[in-house]
């Protein structure tokens, strides 16, 4: 009795109509996360131009995400109840939007993270969630200023092994910013986006407000 063979799956899509071509398009050109982070800001959307002729401010500051939510922080480093007060309440009194940016370290560790978080940020998996996301984080800036937003500042947090601006945590307190930030910087400047990064300090956050109000905000 001949047991007829089923065709190999090189055989099987050699087969199929259009699928060699397909075959050796993106044996050529394979589809990886640094080219999708590649695209051009022309290639997300359409850009539309409406009047936003609401009760809105347009003005909009970029925060870390720990400044509005502590339960993001790992363990042991929270330091108030649910926010930094001071922060969230000045922009509110000043009607000035809060773009809460999200937690570097929780997408990329989890909640329950430990140890050196600055290390563990810099792996390259870690180093392609932050880029990802500071490239989304410049595309947002960039679409705010276009439509005539005023977006004067990106507040981070020192000294966070993620999101320092001052110092970060790396083995003790280290000057220079985190991992994230370290990112951030690095995709504004490529786009060509000029705002300041303010450091909070949960000890001394009027100090970051100060200098928001130096910006004329």
């Amino acid at each position: 009795m001949n047991i007829p063979q089923l065709p190999g799956r090189r055989n099987f899509l050699a087969a199929v109509p259009g699928a060699v071509a397909l075959m050796a398009l993106f044996g050529k050109q394979k589809l990886t996360a640094g080219k999708l982070e590649g695209r051009s800001e022309e290639d997300r959307m359409i850009d539309r131009y409406p009047a936003f002729d609401d009760k809105r401010s347009k003005k909009v500051v970029f925060v870390a995400h720990c400044i509005i939510n502590q339960s993001a922080r790992c363990n042991n480093s929270g330091n108030f109840a649910s926010a930094i007060p001071l922060v969230p309440e000045y922009l509110l009194a000043n009607k000035i939007g809060i773009a809460q940016i999200p937690c570097p370290e929780l997408g990329a560790l989890g909640l329950g993270r430990e140890g050196n978080i600055y290390d563990q940020l810099s792996s390259v998996g870690s180093r392609r969630y932050l880029r990802a996301l500071a490239s989304d984080i410049t595309y947002q800036i960039s679409q705010y200023r276009k439509h005539g937003f005023t977006v004067p500042a990106v507040m981070g947090i020192d000294c966070s092994p993620s999101c320092g601006v001052n110092c970060h945590a790396d083995f003790g307190a280290k000057p220079g910013k985190g991992a994230f930030m370290e990112e951030l910087s690095a995709a504004l400047a490529k786009a060509g986006v000029e705002i300041a990064i303010i450091g909070v300090e949960d000890k001394n956050p009027q100090k970051a407000l100060e200098e928001l109000k130096a910006l004329g905000i």
